[in-house]
């Protein structure tokens, strides 16, 4: 596998971040998935085109690349009005590069960016039915608080 570039989402990455986000649904739902309408399909998804609109201007998403092709992104925002917590709202690995560490990279880049810009913590809410996630969270230094909420202190 060539380099994996993990940089701040842009909007070109619109289409790519869309496929990532189609590709993980549907592992998800599994065929559930397809018997779902279209409008159905598109309030599962957290790519829908004014949602992304407004991630752009977060500055807390990040997508990594592979070959120039979106393999996964993390969506993010910083608490407001008050500030200093980060809020994890998605992160999707396409899933032929699943267990490879892209979700790792992604974190990383978030906690390094949170703790230069002076950010006091992070929180995600995890899927109880996903241990990818849990172990992913674990991993970055996430304490699960009711088998729900990971919170990462940053100072």
């Amino acid at each position: 596998m060539d380099d994996i570039v993990v940089r701040e989402l842009a909007a070109e990455d619109y289409n790519g971040v869309r496929r990532v986000d189609e590709l993980t649904q549907r592992q998800y739902c599994g065929v559930l998935w397809d018997q779902l309408s279209d409008a159905d399909k598109e309030q599962h998804l957290v790519s829908r085109r004014s949602d992304f609109a407004i991630y752009l201007k977060t500055s807390y998403c990040f997508v990594a690349s592979i070959d120039n092709e979106i393999a996964a992104f993390l969506f993010a925002y910083e608490a407001l009005p008050f500030g200093g917590a980060i809020h994890i709202t998605y992160i999707a690995v396409s899933p032929e590069y699943q267990g490879k560490s892209i979700g790792l990279l992604l974190y990383r880049q978030l906690i390094d960016k949170a703790r230069r810009n002076g950010i006091a913590e992070i929180t995600a809410l995890i899927n109880l039915d996903n241990p990818s996630s849990m172990k992913l969270h674990h991993k970055t230094g996430f304490v699960l608080r009711d088998r729900k909420e990971a919170k990462l202190k940053l100072r």
